[in-house]
């Protein structure tokens, strides 16, 4: 299993957070769980070679290679499988705001589940895809995607200035800062930036403050720290242990402990770690 990063371009970078490339002579890790967990980016696949199976909230999906697909912002964890064989897949990681930016539509119609391009983007998404597909190498089909998407900033791109305000506000805290404290800040009411948020992110504020608490916690389990090294600084995110549990279940589907003890997810702690 190889996982490799391509620094966007500089066009791309207040809307893109990272461009990776994965591949395997022998599709996703059979031992491992092949966790995505959710970090709030939005995310734009490319299948090369074969196709993925995604579990998430209860619903099943195959995706069949050498298309796109758009995942929009996640409150569940997803868990992958493939079969035994050649794998490969381009992954394009927004910011939180960065794909409305990007693609003008509103994410809170891409909210927590993968989706064929072609329903969502119209003719850009098969005209993409048949430029991919005529391509060899991953290098060639990765600067070509960038090079789409700065065509679509250039005729999307609307001003996010408060959005991201916010979302900088929000993941520099690691989701300490409260709704009221953004209310305060902005100047705007919890009900416009719930709205704003809608449309742009997905996802409400307070949700994705959950998240970035979450990652800050599950970043340093893949580190390799354990939950339980964890305790000196929980109460600092989280109200008691029990929250704390509860949080971790909810996004990942285990208890913290129930994660570190049965659960082997080297694809997830690869993506955590970039």
């Amino acid at each position: 299993m190889k996982l490799s990063f391509v620094k966007p371009r500089c066009e791309l970078q207040p809307y893109l957070e990272s461009i990776w490339i994965f591949e395997s002579q022998n599709g996703l890790p059979s031992a491992d769980s092949s966790v995505a967990a959710p970090n709030g980016s939005p995310k734009l696949l490319f299948l090369c070679e074969n196709s993925l199976i995604s579990f998430s909230n209860g619903e099943t999906q195959i995706s069949p290679p050498q298309k796109l697909y758009f995942v929009g912002n996640k409150r569940h964890t997803t868990l992958l499988r493939s079969s035994s064989r050649q794998t490969s897949f381009i992954g394009m990681e927004f910011s939180p705001h960065g794909a409305f930016s990007v693609f003008g539509i509103p994410m809170s119609e891409t909210f927590d589940r993968p989706w064929e391009a072609d329903a969502l983007f119209g003719n850009w998404a098969p005209e993409t895809q048949e430029v991919l597909n005529s391509l060899e190498r991953a290098d060639q089909k990765v600067a070509f995607i960038q090079e789409q998407l700065i065509l679509l900033v250039r005729k999307n791109a609307r001003d996010s200035r408060l959005v991201e305000f916010c979302v900088s506000a929000l993941k520099s805290s690691d989701g300490r800062v409260s709704i009221t404290e953004l209310e305060r800040k902005t100047g705007y009411s919890r009900r416009y930036l719930d709205l704003l948020f809608h449309e742009r992110v997905g996802l409400p504020p307070k949700v994705l403050a959950g998240i970035y608490r979450f990652q800050k916690f599950y970043r340093r389990w893949a580190n390799g720290r354990s939950f339980e090294a964890m305790k000196e600084d929980l109460y600092d995110y989280y109200y008691d242990q029990a929250h704390f549990t509860n949080e971790f279940r909810k996004m990942t589907g285990y208890s913290p402990r129930q994660y570190s003890l049965e659960v082997s997810n080297e694809f997830g702690r690869r993506f955590t770690l970039r």
